[in-house]
């Protein structure tokens, strides 16, 4: 369409056409009667007394000038303008990819397509570029397309927690260039960059949901919250993969109130669903749970040194401990004798053992490097004597000081040097003698040995079962030579390439995740952002109006008789009122 209007509101001015048959229609024409005798008069008076009635529309002049007048203003008013026919544009649309856009897909299937109608007729050619506000998905569509981009949208999921769109929306303005627009589409009111236009669909709402889970063992314990401002009675029960479900129980929570819900995994039972009665938003009204298992540590504890009663408590602190051979284990325990070194490959916890230690104090301040296996640990109260310990060599990463000398240091492995199973491995080095500081009592010292020990857990190829959040980053170890891993769920099926990262089904369920004929992962994947569950906040706006207006004009001309049709307006007008005159001269 080459006509468009850069003042569509001027159409109001037709209201003019009924208001003026309406006057046209009251009015009554003028009789002439001839006599010569003036008492006559009384018989011609007026036969209704109740004032001026319908008559029938009489075709008349003035009717047809002030019908055309009305015209005239209007088509001034709404400002027409002919479309350049090499006028161009692009439109870069930017979806909300937080989840609670799933409440309200109605909505935007709704507002869009008129806005986009609007948008399309402000240039002869229209370029359409869809993105999310997650800047790791894929372009959702890019094209000259506006029907294929309506579809593209209809097809999109919103996937991702509470997020700064920020980013996503800086990015998108660089991509209009010097004519287009860009739009946030979203569910609330939100501030956004300069340059960017807001649609919201969103609408307050009640919501009732799973807020949270934990596990020890087979017993769960889930929260339930309320974050609307009226009270809520929903029902909960228990579901398992066989089909079999517990009697509802009520609830009964106030407004901005969490409840706590308790219990147990039947026995032989290793996956449960817990479930509220379903409303608007139905991702948090379900709570998958998997029995925990952590993956197996392999553990290999060195025999007859010192510190056989520190390595047995040690051990009976980890969960999921497997003995093992130090052929095949994944980590050792060791002591290190200064005066008989010897090498440790591969991953090991190694303790400096001085068979003559010395009885000074070692002085100087303590501090700590910024790793993560010290974040958050205080050291300020270890007392360490004066000791032999392992020669420290380039390479080593200094973990904890004591003035200039390593108190505790990890060393990777030579590259030529591997451990067992083949593993390079990597060393914590415990560089003083336990027996002679108080570190054994503190407890950053044995957070300190948890967190590796863990750390060589989770860098292990075997299986374990967990329960996540829906899109949680999945830390799997893969085998070098597997092959693709693949996230099999009931709510999503797809694959990874090798260096990709894994995360958990953006719904909740449970899912697997295997390599080749390998099941790593058996987890259970739940929601649990309470911020995207609040719809309190939730509201519609539309700021595109001035957008469309600027397009408009940037995108055509106006229209070259413009005076004439004003001064015809002009020539309309005075005829009018001289066709009126006549007539009022005659009657």
């Amino acid at each position: 369409m080459d006509l468009s209007f850069g003042n569509p509101l001027g159409a109001w001015a037709l209201a003019g056409v009924p208001v003026i048959l309406a006057i046209h229609f009251l009015q009554r024409q003028a009789r002439s009667v001839v006599t010569s005798t003036l008492f006559l008069l009384e018989q011609i008076g007026p036969v209704n007394a109740q004032g001026r009635r319908l008559e029938r529309l009489r075709n008349s002049l003035p009717l047809w000038l002030q019908l055309l007048a009305v015209l005239l203003v209007t088509w001034l008013l709404v400002q027409p303008r002919w479309l350049r026919a090499d006028s161009a544009q692009t439109i870069v649309l930017v979806l909300d990819s937080s989840v609670s856009m799933q409440a309200f897909r109605a909505e935007l299937d709704a507002a869009l397509p008129p806005q986009i109608e609007r948008l399309k007729n402000a240039a002869a050619r229209t370029e359409w570029i869809v993105l999310e506000s997650d800047p790791a998905r894929p372009t959702v569509y890019s094209g000259p397309n506006d029907r294929d981009a309506l579809a593209a949208i209809n097809a999109w999921q919103p996937r991702l927690g509470s997020h700064d769109a920020g980013p996503a929306l800086r990015a998108a303005r660089a991509l209009p260039r010097e004519n287009g627009a860009v739009i946030f589409v979203t569910d609330h009111v939100t501030a956004i960059p300069e340059g960017v236009d807001l649609v919201a669909v969103g609408k307050p709402m009640t919501n009732v949901g799973f807020s949270g889970l934990a596990t020890d063992g087979p017993e769960w314990t889930a929260l339930v919250r309320n974050p609307s401002d009226e009270p809520q009675n929903p029902t909960w029960f228990v579901e398992t993969l066989g089909g079999i479900t517990t009697d509802p129980v009520a609830l009964t929570i106030a407004p901005g109130q969490t409840q706590v819900l308790r219990g147990r995994l039947p026995d032989g039972v290793d996956r449960i669903t817990l479930r509220l009665s379903e409303d608007e938003f139905p991702l948090d009204d379900q709570l998958p749970i998997q029995r925990p298992e952590p993956k197996r540590l392999r553990l290999a504890v060195q025999a007859g040194t010192p510190f056989d009663a520190f390595f047995k408590r040690l051990v009976d602190s980890l969960p999921s401990v497997e003995p093992a051979e130090e052929s095949e284990a994944a980590v050792r325990l060791l002591a290190y004798n200064p005066l008989a070194p010897g090498a440790a490959n591969g991953d090991a916890v190694v303790l400096v053992s001085d068979p003559a230690p010395s009885a000074r104090y070692r002085t100087g301040d303590i501090f700590a490097e910024e790793e993560p296996l010290t974040t958050d640990l205080s050291w300020q109260s270890l007392i360490v004597r004066e000791t032999l310990g392992m020669p420290r060599r380039d390479g080593d990463r200094v973990l904890l000081w004591q003035g200039e000398h390593p108190l505790i240091f990890l060393r990777p492995a030579a590259d030529d040097v591997t451990g067992p199973g083949g593993k390079r491995g990597t060393a914590l080095v415990v560089n003083f003698d336990l027996r002679q500081s108080n570190a054994e009592r503190l407890p950053a010292f044995v957070i300190l040995l948890h967190r590796f020990l863990e750390g060589v857990r989770s860098n292990e190829v075997a299986p374990e079962s967990k329960n996540v959040e829906t899109n949680q980053r999945l830390d799997v170890a893969l085998r070098a030579d597997g092959g693709v891993p693949v996230i099999n769920g009931e709510s999503e099926n797809r694959s990874i390439s090798p260096n990709s990262i894994l995360r958990a089904p953006a719904e909740p369920g449970f899912f697997t995740v295997s390599q080749g004929d390998v099941s790593l992962v058996n987890g259970a994947a739940f929601f649990a952002d309470a911020r995207e569950a609040d719809f309190r906040a939730a509201a519609s706006t539309d700021t595109l109006a001035a957008k469309q207006r600027e397009l408009v004009e940037r995108n055509s001309r106006q229209d070259l008789l413009t005076p004439v049709w004003a001064l015809a307006l002009l020539g309309v007008c005075v005829a009018s009122w001289a066709a009126v005159g006549r007539k009022e001269r005659a009657a």
